[in-house]
Parts: C-alpha cells; structure tokens; sequence
C-alpha cells in the first residue's frame, strides 16, 4: 500500500513510515497536484479535507477521510478502510521520515562523528536513509511509539 498524506496529518504520516509504508507527505501541494500525484503512482489519499476527499473520489482515486482529532481515533478510522500490519517499530522496517527511502543498517563506527556522543554511548544499532543519509537508532521514542501501537490494537 502507498499512501499520501496531506499537510494537516503530519504526525500520522510520520507514523506510517515508521512502521514501515511508503508514505508521501504533503504541506504545499494543491488539491489538483495531491490528486494527480495519488493518481499516477496509485497512492491513497489520507486527509481530513473533506472537499479533497470528494474531489478525489470523483477522480477514482482510492481516500480514506479522517473525522477524528484524536491520534489513536485517526489510526482507528484508517483500519477501517486497510488492514495494516501494526507490528513493531524497528530499524529494519521503518522508512526515513524526512524523505520515505528506505534505511539500512550502518556500522556504529562509520557514524560516529554524525550523532551526539551520549547517543553513541548508549545505542547499538544505527540505520541511514538511502537517499537524504539521515540517521536513525531506536531512541526512547520508540517505547512511546510501541505504547501508541499498543493502546490501537487494544481498541480495534
């Protein structure tokens, strides 16, 4: 599944590449060029812009329109339309959240001088994005991600 995510979900987009789905995420794009871009590469449109959504449809482009303000509801209305698998959020299938490439594991050492010492100190394991080279480690973030994935599969 590949989503596109308009500009008012930026911390669901954010959430869909960390479990791992390919997801575009737009702030400045019009409703014409979001819709064309769905369109060519057979993305779904996430959005709370109800008139997006209608226009959208009307291009027989696949949406699933978020009523919710409530993080955990949005994902709750999005399982309502797909089946995602809401697993894990690890290294080995998260996407870069600055441009949706994929990541790869990277020796510590090659990484060294790119992260603060602390984070060196006390992490294992490191992945760079492909395409941008950012870093990523599973910081404690991820314990608060897991903590989110866990109160969705209690409610669905």
């Amino acid at each position: 599944m590949l989503f596109l995510v308009d500009g008012m979900l930026g911390n669901v987009a954010k959430k869909l590449l960390l479990l791992g789905y390919d997801t575009d995420y737009f702030s400045g794009m019009s409703d014409l060029e979001l819709i064309e871009k769905a369109k060519n590469e057979d993305r779904i449109i996430i959005s709370k812009d109800l008139q997006l959504i209608a226009h959208a449809k009307k291009s027989t482009v696949q949406t699933i329109p978020i009523t919710k303000e409530d993080e955990i509801e949005q994902f709750l209305e999005i399982l309502g339309f797909v089946h995602l698998e809401l697993n894990k959020i690890c290294g080995e299938t998260a996407r870069c959240t600055k441009c949706n490439s994929l990541t790869y594991e990277i020796d510590k050492l090659k990484i060294s001088n790119k992260v603060p010492p602390k984070v060196l100190e006390f992490n294992e394991k490191f992945w760079k994005c492909d395409k941008c080279h950012k870093i990523y480690w599973e910081g404690t973030h991820i314990k608060k991600l897991e903590d989110f994935l866990n109160k969705i599969k209690i409610r669905s």
